[in-house]
């Protein structure tokens, strides 16, 4: 019965591993290059005006659509004004200068189905390598505070799938666990109960001799 349950949740490992390829649901961000926090003098706010570099793919193929390096041309744009993609809104807060992110963008925070340009097909999930040239302030940095009272965006190193599997294999052990230590219960309390019995049947085989 053990080695049944545990052959299950071998299985389950497996199958939540593999579902880390597919296309996250949930927006991920990570950072390649990270700057020192006494190098970090200005995060990036909704309002602020950016100025980057990005190199744009598709998850599925890895094809690249769009670069900013290739026209050696900086993206310039208003964070948080709807300007660009909700991904990028969201995934660009809190970030400083120099600073280098690789953002992973479902289609729901992307093109949707409808695609884009001819280049990006409907439904597609979109990986972003971007790096923070300039900051110029918005209204909302007007007035300046020191960074360490800033509040910096959460950054999201892994999948969320991930995340889940790893809850979920947790979960799982646990469960396995319990019932492991409940058969060996169920187990000891039956060779109590022989043991019992059998010594019973000896004192009645004595009495009668």
């Amino acid at each position: 019965m053990r080695f049944s349950l545990l052959a299950l949740l071998g299985t389950i490992v497996a199958t939540s591993v593999s579902a880390l390829k597919e296309p996250p649901t949930q927006l991920q961000v990570g950072v390649k290059k990270r700057i020192p926090a006494s190098e970090c003098t200005q995060k990036s706010h909704s309002g602020d005006e950016l100025s980057m570099h990005y190199t744009g793919t598709l998850f599925d193929t890895g094809e690249k659509f769009d670069s900013s390096l290739d026209r050696n041309e900086p993206f310039v744009f208003k964070l948080g004004a709807g300007q660009v993609i909700q991904g990028w809104d969201q995934g660009l807060l809190g970030m400083c200068v120099g600073e280098k992110r690789r953002l992973v963008i479902p289609p729901h925070l992307g093109y949707g189905e409808r695609g884009a340009g001819g280049v990006i097909p409907g439904g597609a999930t979109l990986v972003f390598e971007v790096e923070l040239l300039e900051i110029k302030p918005g209204k909302y940095n007007e007035k300046t505070m020191p960074v360490q009272q800033q509040q910096e965006s959460p950054i999201s190193f892994a999948s969320p799938s991930f995340l889940v599997s790893t809850g979920i294999i947790v979960a799982l052990f646990l469960i396995v666990f319990k019932m492991a230590k409940k058969q060996d219960i169920a187990e000891a309390n039956e060779k109590a109960a022989a043991a019992t019995a059998e010594a019973n049947t000896e004192k009645k085989e004595e009495k009668k001799e």
